[in-house]
């Protein structure tokens, strides 16, 4: 994977994911949307034979970089609470 940084200022946030699918943008689009302090986010794949995501977001108080921050922090928690899930099935 590969993160190119493409625009960055005080409420604005655009980065390029290079070399996944869509799951990690959609999954980072959607823990965005769902917090308080951002304004929005979205994500547009280029060509499908070409893995290449521009991830967009823009907070109304914060920084932009934070909320990416929390937002994967917030999905390394749900994986991890999955992840016991699925162990406690094993027995």
């Amino acid at each position: 994977m590969e993160i190119n940084l493409l625009k960055k200022e005080k409420t604005e946030l655009e980065f390029e994911i290079v070399g996944e699918d869509t799951t990690l943008p959609e999954l980072l689009v959607h823990k965005l949307n769902e917090m308080a302090e951002v304004e929005t986010a979205a994500y547009k794949s280029g060509h499908p034979l070409t893995p290449k995501h521009m991830i967009y977001i823009k907070v109304k108080k914060g920084s932009p970089v934070k909320a990416v921050e929390k937002a994967i922090a917030a999905i390394t928690k749900d994986v991890a609470e999955f992840r016991g899930l699925v162990s406690k099935m094993k027995a």
